[in-house]
C-alpha cells in the first residue's frame, strides 16, 4: 500500500503581503449521512489517502461529527502548538471511554484522575525501571524463538499473530507481574479478542449517523459491553492475585496499588487502577506488535536494509548473549525502528481540538472547538521535509545525525507533547531486544514472495495475511538462548523439509537445488518438470524461488536457475536475489556449482533474456563454476517445455553426470518414461481444496464493450478483499477455471466418473496437493492446464501406449513434426484422436503442467472507489489449427472472466507495477500515453485519477492519448468517458483505425499516429512529459521505432544514435508494459 502525500497545490499559497483565508474544502456529502461513505470502514487510511489526493493537504469531513483532517508537515506543525490545541477525545476514542473511562489514553483534559496517575506512572516508566524490565522481556522473547525454532523452516509464520502473543505476554510479566502463557496455546488470550472488539466496536459505533436509532444496533452494543465486561474482568483478576499475594517488585501495578501523587497525596481507586490496567495491556502491546511487523515486512522487501541489519548484529552481538548495554550499540536497527513507524504509524492519528479561534499555515481558519486530526501516515510521507523518496523505506535517513536536524514535528508516532505516549521506552527497549535476538537467531524470507503489503485497521494498523519463514543460522545458537531444545529443532526441521521435498528419492540421492524467478507461473512449472526427472537421475530435488537465497548460495549442492525477466527487471520473486547477488564479492560464490535457463520473449529485442544473462555472467565473473551452458527459450514459439525438456536431456544432465558421476538411470530411459503421479481413486470422498496465497474478490458488475460480431472485449468490476489496496498502474493476478467443456472431454477420455476422487502419493514430483483425496473434477477444472500445447515428450509418452504399432509410430514421428508443434495441439487433444491410448490419470496429471495465474492492468482509479477494481480484456475464441472441422480454441483465463456473473467469486492477488509505470507525483506533469486494444487499461485509470482531481479543484498537466483499434463502429472501448474527459480538457485522445483509416489521418496503427502527430509529441516531450505504452509484443517495436525515425529526423542523428537515445530513456522518462 502507498500513502503519498499529493504534490503541492500551486494555486495554494502563502501570501506575506496580506493574510487571505481560504475554504477548507470538502468532498459533497449525503443528507443525513455526510460525508460516512466516503470513508471505507475497512481500509479508513487508504480513504483518507485518496480523499488528500483529490483535496490536498487540509479537508473536512462529516462522519457522524465534523472533522478537519491534516495531512502535510506544514499545517500540522501549528496543531501540534500545545499552547494552541490540546487533546481531542473525540471519533473512536470516545466510545473507547465506555470501558476504561479517564484512563490515561481516554481521559479528557483537565481530567484529575489523568493528573493523579500521570504524576504516580512517570517514575515507573522512568530508564531505571525500563531497564530493571529486561531480563522478564528477554524471558518472553526467547518463547518465541525457540516455537519459531522448532516450527522449523518451512513453516510459515503468522507474523502479527506471533507478536501479538510477544508483546502481550511482555506487558502482562513486566508490568503486572502475570504470565499469560500466550505461545503455550492455539487460541489467542480471551483479552485480545476482547480488546480487538472493543477498538473495532468503537470505530464502528463513532461512524453512525446521530439520527439513527440504537434499537438499530442492539446486538452490536451488547457486544460491545461484554467485550469491556471481559477486559475488566481479567485486570480485576490480575489486581485480586497482587492484593492477595503482594509483592516488592518494583513494576507499573505496584506503582499503580502503592504510590501516592506527590503533589496531592492521593492514591489510585481501585476502579482507576483497573481502567489503566486495560489501558497499559492494550496500548502496550497492541502499537509494539504492529511495528513489529511492519518492520519485518519493511526488511524482507528491501534486502539491502535486512543486510545493513543482519550485519550490525553480526558485527555487534555476534554469538554472545544479548545484554542491555548491547542494545544502546545498534544505531542501523534504531533508524529501521523510526523509519518503520515513520511509514507505519501504527496509531495512524490523532484528534486535537483549538482552544480559541486559530489559523493553520496563515490560511486557513480553525474555529474554538473544532476537532482535528492528524493524518501521519500522510505527514509521515512529506516530501518538503523527506524528498522525493519519502515513500522508500530508507533507514539511513533516520540514523542519529540526520534524525536530530529534522524539522519539529515531523516524526509523531508517539503523540503530542504532555499527552504523548508514557510507555515509549518501554516499547523501545522491547522492540530492539525483539530484532536484535530474532536477526542474530534466524534467516528470514516472505512466505509469499508475491506478497504485497495489506492494512488491517482497528484503532491501530497491522499488516495483514502477512506470513514470513525462519530458519536456524546456527542450531548450536538456540541452546545457548534457551537451553536443551537443540533436538526439538532438529526435529523440526526434518519434519518440514520432509512435507516440501519435491521428489520421494532413496537416502543416498545427491541433493539438487531448483530456483525459479517467475511472475506468470511458466518458470514454475519448468522447475517443477525438472523436480520430476531428478529423481530419475537419483537426485533429490529442492524446489524454491530464487528470493529465498537472497542471502547467499550453498556451496555443497548444484543449483539450477530458471528465470524470465520483465521490461528487463527481474521476477518479482528473484529481485531480492538480483540485489544480493550484484553486491556479493568473490568470497560468497567461489564453490558455487550452477545452471542458467532463460526464459523470454523476443519481440521485447531491447531487454531479451536480460536477467537470465546478467544472472549467469554475474555468477560466473564472481568465480562460481558453470555446469551446463546458458539456454534462451522464447516463450514467443510456443515450445518453451520442449526446449526446456530437450536442454535438460542434451546439456544438463550430461553436464551432471561428467561434473558428479552417474547417479541415475540413462537420458535414454528418462526420455522414454512416462512420468506417472501414483494416485489412489476414490470414489466417494467429495472434499473441496482452498488455494493458497489468492483471495476472494467478488464481482460487481461485467458488460461488453464491444458491439455483435466484433472481436470481444469486456469491463469487469470486482469487490476486493479486506485489505487489499491499489494505485493506478498496478495489476491483478486472476487463477481461473478451464472450461467445463475441456473438463467433460478429460472425463469420457479418461472414463472417470462424475463424483470421484483421487489421492496423489505424498513425495510425488508435482506442484499438485499430495496425500488428500481431492475431487477429480477440482483438480481438473482449476489446477492443471488443460489447453497447453503438448511437448515432444509428452507425445512420445502417449504413443508408448498405444497398442497399434502403426498408429503408435505415426505419432511418435508427429511428435518432431514442425507443422505439429505449430498448431499447438494438447494432450487431450491427441488423446481424442488416438483413442486406443492407455494413458492413465496419473500419466494425464503428469504430462500438464500446473494452472498459472494470467495478470492484468488495473483500469480503474482507487480515488474512485478504492474497494473496488476494473479490468478490461480480449476474449480469445478463434477456431483451433489443426484441430478438427468446427473446433475453437478458447483462452483459458480470458472466457473464464466472460462468464463470471454479479455475486460471483473469483481468486485474485494484487501485484504491484514495475517501478516507474504509474502517474508522475506532480499532478501538473504532462504525460504521452500509447496503446492499442486492451492495452488501452492502465491509460483509463491514468485518465479517470486525473480527472476525479481535476474535479476536485487541481490543476493537472496535459494528457494526449495514442490509442490503436480496429475501426470506430468496433472496439472504441469507453467511448463516452474518454469524450466526456476530452470536453473537460483531461485529455486529448488520438486514435488509429486499422481498418478505416481514412477516419484517422491515414494512420492504420498506433506508431503511424504517433508519426502523423509528432509535432505534438515533440512538443509536450519538450516540457518533459512522461511516455507511457502498455500493448502486445509488436506495439512494442513499433512504438519504438517511431520514436526513432522522430529522433532522427529532429536531430538528424543516425540509427544508432537515436536506438541509444531510446534505451536510455527507459526507466526514466518512457516506461513500458508489454503483454504477451
Amino acid at each position: 500500500m502507498r500513502w503519498r502525500l499529493p504534490a503541492v497545490d500551486k494555486n495554494h499559497h502563502i501570501c506575506s503581503a496580506m493574510t487571505i483565508m481560504e475554504p477548507i474544502p470538502q468532498p459533497a456529502g449525503l443528507p443525513f449521512l455526510g460525508n460516512v461513505l466516503s470513508i471505507d470502514a475497512e481500509h479508513p487510511q487508504e480513504s483518507l489517502a485518496n480523499i488528500s489526493q483529490l483535496y490536498g493537504p487540509i479537508f473536512k469531513l462529516k462522519i457522524g461529527a465534523e472533522r478537519i483532517f491534516v495531512a502535510s508537515h506544514e499545517l500540522a506543525k501549528d496543531l501540534f502548538d500545545e499552547k494552541k490545541f490540546e487533546k481531542a477525545v473525540a471519533g473512536p476514542l470516545k466510545e473507547i471511554r465506555h470501558g476504561v473511562k479517564d484512563g490515561l489514553f481516554t481521559a479528557q483534559p483537565g481530567e484529575h484522575n489523568w493528573e493523579i496517575a500521570h504524576r504516580i506512572l512517570m517514575p515507573a516508566f522512568g530508564p531505571l525501571s525500563i531497564e530493571s524490565m529486561f531480563n522478564e522481556m528477554a524471558d518472553v522473547a526467547s518463547q518465541l524463538v525457540l516455537k519459531w525454532a522448532r516450527f522449523g523452516p518451512d513453516s510459515a509464520i503468522d507474523v502479527t499473530d506471533d507478536f501479538t502473543r510477544l508483546t502481550l505476554d511482555s506487558i502482562a510479566l513486566c508490568a503486572m507481574g502475570d504470565r499469560f502463557n500466550s505461545f503455550y496455546h492455539d487460541d489467542m488470550h480471551p483479552f485480545v479478542k476482547a480488546m480487538l472488539g472493543l477498538l473495532t466496536g468503537a470505530g464502528a459505533r463513532a461512524r453512525r449517523p446521530g439520527f439513527a436509532p440504537e434499537m438499530l444496533y442492539s446486538k452490536s452494543n451488547q457486544q460491545f459491553h461484554d467485550d469491556i465486561d471481559e477486559l475488566q474482568i481479567v485486570a480485576k483478576q490480575l489486581l485480586d492475585e497482587r492484593r492477595k499475594h503482594p509483592s516488592d517488585k518494583k513494576d507499573i501495578l505496584n506503582a499503580m496499588i502503592n504510590g501516592r501523587d506527590s503533589k496531592t497525596g492521593e492514591q489510585l481507586p481501585e476502579e482507576v487502577i483497573i481502567r489503566n490496567m486495560i489501558t497499559f495491556l492494550i496500548a502496550g502491546h497492541e502499537t509494539t506488535s504492529g511495528l513489529l511487523s511492519f518492520l519485518f515486512y519493511e526488511l524482507l522487501s528491501n534486502s539491502e536494509a535486512y543486510s545493513a541489519a543482519k550485519k550490525e548484529v553480526d558485527d555487534i552481538i555476534g554469538k554472545q548473549k544479548i545484554t542491555l548495554d548491547l542494545l544502546s550499540k545498534l544505531p542501523y536497527i534504531n533508524a529501521c525502528l523510526r523509519e518503520t513507524l515513520r511509514l507505519h504509524p501504527t496509531a495512524p492519528g490523532f484528534a486535537l481540538t483549538a482552544k480559541e479561534d486559530q489559523v493553520l499555515g496563515g490560511r486557513y481558519k480553525i474555529k474554538k472547538g473544532d476537532v482535528c486530526v492528524a493524518v501521519l501516515p500522510l505527514i509521515h510521507r512529506d516530501a518538503t521535509v523527506y524528498g522525493e523518496d519519502a515513500e522508500a523505506f530508507k533507514p539511513e535517513r533516520m540514523l542519529d545525525e540526520p534524525f536530530g536536524k529534522l524539522p519539529p514535528h515531523s516524526w509523531k508516532p508517539f503523540g503530542n507533547g504532555m499527552r504523548a505516549c508514557i510507555g515509549r521506552p518501554f516499547a523501545w527497549q522491547e522492540a530492539l531486544l525483539c530484532v536484535a535476538t530474532l536477526l542474530q537467531t534466524f534467516r528470514f524470507r516472505l512466505a509469499d514472495p508475491s506478497y504485497t503489503l495489506q492494512i488491517k485497521t482497528t484503532l491501530t494498523i497491522k499488516p495483514d495475511n502477512f506470513r514470513m519463514k525462519a530458519e536456524l543460522r546456527d542450531p548450536d545458537m538456540i541452546e545457548k538462548l534457551v537451553g536443551g531444545i537443540g533436538a526439538s529443532s532438529n526435529a523440526g526441521h526434518k519434519k518440514q523439509h520432509k512435507q516440501h521435498d519435491t521428489a520421494e528419492a532413496d537416502p543416498n540421492a545427491a541433493p539438487l537445488l531448483v530456483l525459479y524467478g517467475s511472475n506468470t507461473g511458466t518458470c514454475e512449472a519448468l522447475a517443477q518438470s525438472l523436480s520430476s526427472s531428478a529423481a530419475r537421475h537419483g537426485y533429490k530435488a529442492k524446489v524454491a524461488t530464487m528470493d529465498s537465497l537472497a542471502s547467499g548460495m550453498p556451496k555443497d549442492i548444484p543449483a539450477v536457475i530458471i528465470t524470465a525477466s520483465y521490461e528487463g527487471q527481474p521476477p518479482d520473486n528473484a529481485s531480492h536475489f538480483c540485489n544480493w547477488l550484484e553486491k556479493a564479492d568473490r568470497k560468497e560464490l567461489e564453490g558455487v556449482r550452477y545452471s542458467v535457463f532463460g526464459v523470454g520473449n523476443k519481440e521485447w529485442a531491447s531487454t531479451y533474456q536480460r536477467i537470465p544473462a546478467v544472472v549467469d555472467s554475474t555468477l560466473a565473473e564472481k568465480g562460481a563454476e558453470r555446469l551446463a551452458d546458458r539456454f534462451a527459450a522464447d516463450v514467443t514459439d510456443g515450445s518453451v517445455f520442449d526446449k526446456f525438456d530437450k536442454w535438460q536431456d542434451e546439456q544438463f544432465w550430461p553436464a551432471m553426470s561428467r561434473a558428479f558421476g552417474e547417479k541415475g538411470s540413462s537420458v535414454e530411459q528418462s526420455q522414454s518414461d512416462a512420468s506417472e503421479l501414483k494416485v489412489e481413486i476414490d470414489l466417494q470422498s467429495r472434499s473441496n481444496l482452498l488455494r493458497q496465497n489468492m483471495q476472494v474478490a467478488e464481482v460487481r458488475d461485467t458488460r461488453l464493450l464491444t458491439k455483435p460480431g466484433a472481436p470481444r472485449k469486456r469491463h469487469i468490476a470486482l469487490n476486493l478483499p479486506t485489505g487489499l489496496t491499489y494505485k493506478t498502474g498496478d495489476y491483478l493476478a486472476v487463477l481461473p477455471h478451464n472450461p467445463i467443456e475441456n473438463v467433460r472431454r478429460v472425463m469420457r477420455r479418461l472414463r472417470l466418473p462424475w463424483d470421484a476422487t483421487l489421492k496423489i502419493e505424498e513425495g510425488s514430483a508435482t506442484s499438485l496437493p499430495t496425500g488428500i483425496a481431492i475431487p477429480v473434477y477440482d483438480i481438473l477444472s482449476g489446477m492443471v492446464e488443460l489447453a497447453q500445447p503438448a511437448t515432444s515428450r509428452a507425445v512420445q509418452m502417449i504413443a508408448k501406449t498405444i497398442p497399434e504399432e502403426a498408429a503408435s509410430k505415426e505419432l511418435a514421428n508427429r511428435a518432431g513434426d514442425e507443422s505439429f508443434q505449430k498448431n499447438n495441439i494438447s494432450v487431450l487433444d491427441i488423446l481424442e484422436e488416438y483413442p486406443t491410448a492407455e494413458f492413465s490419470i496419473g500419466q494425464f496429471l503428469g504430462a500438464v503442467p500446473p494452472m498459472r495465474v494470467r495478470q492484468y492492468s488495473i483500469s480503474s482509479s482507487p480515488l474512485e472507489k478504492e474497494i473496488v477494481a476494473t479490468l478490461t480484456w480480449s476474449v480469445i475464441d478463434a477456431p483451433a489449427q489443426g484441430r478438427g472441422e468446427g473446433r475453437h480454441f478458447e483462452g483459458v483465463s480470458s472466457n473464464f472472466l466472460e462468464r463470471l456473473l454479479p455475486g460471483d467469486r473469483v481468486q485474485i492477488s494484487h501485484r504491484a507495477s514495475r517501478t516507474g509505470f504509474g502517474l508522475p507525483k506532480d499532478d501538473e506533469s504532462p504525460i504521452i500515453m500509447a496503446c492499442a486494444g486492451t492495452g488501452l487499461a492502465p491509460f483509463r485509470a491514468f485518465v479517470a485519477e486525473r480527472a476525479l482531481k481535476q474535479a476536485a479543484g487541481k490543476k493537472v498537466g496535459a494528457a494526449l492519448l495514442f490509442y490503436g483499434l480496429n475501426a470506430p463502429d468496433e472496439g472504441d472501448m469507453y467511448r463516452e468517458e474518454f469524450d466526456a474527459w476530452e470536453k473537460a480538457g483531461v485529455v486529448d485522445v488520438r486514435r488509429a483505425f486499422t481498418h478505416a483509416s481514412e477516419n484517422s489521418c491515414g494512420a492504420r496503427f498506433v506508431q503511424d499516429r504517433i508519426w502523423h502527430d509528432r509535432k505534438d509529441a515533440i512538443e509536450m516531450f519538450k516540457q518533459n512529459a512522461s511516455l507511457y505504452l502498455c500493448g502486445a509484443g509488436v506495439v512494442g517495436i513499433g512504438i519504438a521505432e517511431v520514436m526513432k525515425k522522430i529522433r532522427m529526423e529532429y536531430h538528424g542523428c543516425s540509427e544508432e544514435e537515436a536506438a541509444e537515445w531510446v534505451s536510455k530513456l527507459k526507466g526514466e522518462r518512457y516506461w513500458a508494459d508489454v503483454f504477451a
